[in-house]
């Protein structure tokens, strides 16, 4: 196997296996054991159990923004981006179950690098969604009001997303239904 597909290889496996136990509970002999791989290959790829810890938190941050830029920047009306950048969100977290808990994990961990990395890719995501807010509401709501709203959606969406992740689809999507509806009723309200 070449060298970007072992890397690959190895984050897939190593993204179980934290998932499964965490960070502390997981020893880099655990991912090479589950991956089929000695360690000095794992140590080939990844310096230490932090290294290949950081590279799964920004592979799974990346996707995750990535998805929501794409929502966000759809041609589709200010409620179709809610809905698309909702939606985009669950299934994340129901597509990607161990990436989303690892996201989750660090954000209350005690380690700072983990903790700052994930900070870092809440806030580009807040950032977005205050960026559109102050564009679509024609000056109706400030930066300070745009980021107070964004931090709410962002929250909102990501505690409802853990609830039951990987649950019945048409629970899920109901689920980001009654997001949109809170959600629009809400932010047209603060424009009138």
């Amino acid at each position: 196997m070449r060298g970007p597909e072992r890397k690959a290889q190895l984050l897939v496996v190593a993204r179980k296996v934290f998932g499964r136990n965490g960070f502390h509970g997981v020893s880099m002999d655990d991912v090479a054991r589950e991956a089929g791989v000695t360690k000095p290959i794992l140590y080939d790829h990844f310096s230490s159990k932090e290294a290949l810890y950081l590279a799964l938190l920004d592979a799974d941050s990346l996707e995750l923004e990535e998805r929501l830029r794409s929502a966000l920047a759809a041609p589709t009306g200010n409620r179709e981006r809610i809905r698309a950048s909702f939606q985009a969100y669950f299934e994340f977290v129901d597509e990607h179950a161990e990436g989303f808990r690892l996201l989750m994990q660090e954000t209350v961990g005690a380690n700072d690098v983990f903790r700052s990395g994930v900070g870092r890719v809440r806030n580009r995501i807040m950032q977005e969604v205050s960026d559109l807010i102050v564009r679509e509401s024609k000056g109706q709501l400030d930066r300070e009001d745009a980021d107070t709203v964004a931090l709410a959606l962002v929250g909102m969406v990501e505690t409802a997303a853990r609830h039951d992740p990987g649950g019945p689809k048409d629970r899920r999507r109901r689920s980001v239904d009654t997001l949109v509806r809170l959600a629009w009723r809400g932010i047209t309200n603060l424009t009138l």
